[in-house]
């Protein structure tokens, strides 16, 4: 028994050191891919320290947070509503992930409408599993087309199972849900209609370069509503070639009990659908009322596998 213990311990060891050396070589990692899983994650006013901001966090809730980011199995994961790199850091410890941050200068502090708190920054941020050869990152600050209250976005370009793969991370600007944002004069809707071209143009620059692309987030906007307007630009070249871009969560239904139509959405592009399949989860809270809710947003993920 004493040598059967011995032979198990010294498996396990050696299991332990092909793995660390596997992680140390970032391209046998990456070849090595079977599936590559992104997601994106509004965490809703993700502060440090937990107590500060319109959506402050005592201990116990975080601790339950951080449950839950455990949770998420994605390569990738593209946040908004974060403050800073401390704040994502202290969810997704800099040890095992590495974290990227959107450039926006930080803006003017308010008053925050339900907690009484001022509010803290409100920025897009990705965490890379540190195996992950990140090749490139951008802000853009053109979508914030010179108002300092909108966010901007996010660019990267990582290794995959897929070859080199450019992510954009958005948070587009809230309150214009509608089918068409061109028939409502609302404020909201007028700063959406000026963000659009700006998004549809990165689409169609990636449709251009035939490398494949995905664009994850906030959208604030129901793009798998049918006839929606927006949707439907971004799915047409303006050169009338025949655009590859998927919209993944078509069929996905919104986490939150009381707005069922989903505006967190994942589009991918410039992959053959034959060639891969494709998985979209979304992941529940354990406790989804609408009180007790981590977040006012579930992450949802996208997971592709290439076909044998």
């Amino acid at each position: 028994m004493k040598n059967f213990g011995r032979c198990i311990f010294a498996t396990l060891l050696l299991s332990t050191v092909l793995s660390t050396s596997v992680l140390a070589n970032k391209e046998t990692n990456v070849a090595s891919l079977k599936q590559f899983e992104v997601a994106t994650w509004n965490v809703e006013h993700l502060a440090f320290p937990i107590n500060q901001g319109c959506r402050p966090r005592d201990a116990r809730e975080f601790n339950e947070l951080k449950g839950y980011a455990n949770s998420l199995t994605a390569d990738i994961i593209a946040f908004q509503e974060v403050s800073s790199y401390e704040a994502v850091e202290n969810l997704f410890p800099s040890s095992d992930w590495q974290i990227f941050v959107s450039q926006r200068a930080d803006t003017k502090s308010y008053d925050c409408r339900k907690s009484g708190f001022k509010s803290t920054q409100q920025k897009v941020a990705f965490a890379v599993r540190k195996a992950l050869n990140v090749k490139q990152i951008t802000t853009l600050d053109e979508f914030g087309i010179d108002n300092p209250g909108l966010r901007h976005g996010l660019e990267l370009t990582v290794e995959s199972s897929l070859g080199d793969i450019t992510i954009l991370n958005v948070h587009m600007k809230s309150g214009c849900f509608v089918d068409d944002f061109t028939k409502k004069d609302s404020r909201a809707c007028k700063t959406l209609a000026k963000q659009v071209p700006v998004l549809d143009g990165w689409i169609e620059k990636k449709e251009k370069q035939g490398t494949p692309y995905i664009v994850l987030g906030d959208f604030n906007h129901r793009l798998s509503a049918k006839n929606n307007y927006l949707a439907d630009i971004l799915k047409n070249n303006s050169d009338n070639s025949a655009s590859t871009m998927q919209l993944t969560t078509q069929d996905s239904v919104g986490c939150h009990p009381r707005y069922p139509a989903p505006i967190d959405h994942i589009i991918l592009g410039n992959v053959d659908p034959s060639s891969v399949n494709k998985k979209v989860v979304v992941y529940p809270y354990k406790n989804m009322d609408p009180k007790a809710m981590l977040s006012d947003h579930c992450a949802v993920s996208l997971s592709i596998t290439p076909v044998k």
